[in-house]
């Protein structure tokens, strides 16, 4: 009587040990999907302080320096696209929303179109005309990206010389007055590539130009040594970071901003309370099953 009764014990709590896989691939779908197609339920967002540091010196840069450029280099393409087509699209939201001029600069030959579409279809909400409100450096082959880089410091109409339609860059009225990067008022990286430490190296340094960076959830770690030092002014983590952005965006009243990137997050929220659910359980079910041996073994 007393085995029984020390077996079934035993036997559940192995069984919340070895949950059927197929029942935790399916809760994980689930959440998955569920905000993504429910974008309305009310998730909680907690912004990272890195995140609430590129908001805010795009906000400083807006007040401090609104009549200097603001250089957006992009290297994201199809690969990485599921990440950082959201961090664009917030970020160049909020360049507009502030009315910062900016240039785009790319050494991607796919960003070269898919940062244009994205440009594009917000310069249309918010009223920015090409050539006054912005300008498409275009696109550089990645074996110059050493060279234009460390260029720009020294005199940006010549290191670029022509926009993307092959207009010569000093015609067009948001680039006068700029000349080098010290009347650059701001550098956004948007990138999955490791350059983060040549434009700190090349660029950053010699005007000590702020410079942010928006990078995959899994190249972020490499930058922290650079927001540490002061160099970084702030840092969007992958997904995770546009949904961040998004957010502190429409928290201070710019509209239109809850994209992918909002419900995305949700999803991660989600994602991490099962894997603590279900390493609770497991842990539950580990220490208990071998009380129950211990009572059995006297």
């Amino acid at each position: 009587m007393t085995e029984k009764s020390d077996a079934q014990p035993a036997t559940i709590w192995r069984r919340m040990q070895t949950i059927d896989p197929r029942w935790i691939y399916a809760l994980l779908l689930a959440f998955i999907i569920v905000p993504l197609l429910a974008p309305d339920l009310p998730f909680p967002v907690v912004p990272s302080q890195q995140s609430i540091d590129f908001y805010d010196t795009v906000e400083n840069t807006a007040k401090n320096s609104p009549n200097k450029l603001v250089i957006v280099n992009s290297m994201w393409a199809s690969g990485t696209r599921g990440e950082q087509q959201w961090q664009s699209q917030a970020i160049f939201r909020h360049l507009m929303a502030r009315h910062l001029k900016f240039a785009t600069l790319t050494f991607d030959t796919q960003n070269a179109t898919l940062t244009k579409q994205v440009v594009a279809r917000l310069a249309k909400e918010y009223g920015y005309v090409y050539g006054r409100d912005y300008v498409d450096f275009g696109y550089r082959p990645y074996q110059a990206y050493t060279q234009t880089a460390k260029a720009l410091t020294d005199n940006i109409p010549k290191a670029i010389k022509k926009d993307a339609t092959g207009q010569p860059i000093e015609s067009f009225p948001v680039m006068q007055g700029v000349h080098n990067t010290n009347d650059v008022g701001l550098i956004i990286l948007i990138t999955p590539v490791g350059d983060l430490g040549l434009w700190v190296g090349l660029v950053q340094g010699v005007y000590h130009t702020p410079m942010l960076y928006a990078p995959t959830s899994v190249m972020a770690p490499d930058s922290y040594p650079y927001l540490d030092s002061g160099q970084l002014s702030g840092l969007l983590t992958g997904i995770k970071g546009a949904g961040d952005y998004e957010y502190l965006l429409t928290k201070n009243g710019i509209p239109n901003a809850k994209s992918f990137g909002t419900r995305a997050t949700g999803s991660l929220s989600l994602i991490y309370l099962l894997l603590i659910i279900l390493i609770v359980i497991g842990n539950i079910g580990y220490h208990k099953e071998r009380s129950v041996e211990r009572a059995a073994a006297k």
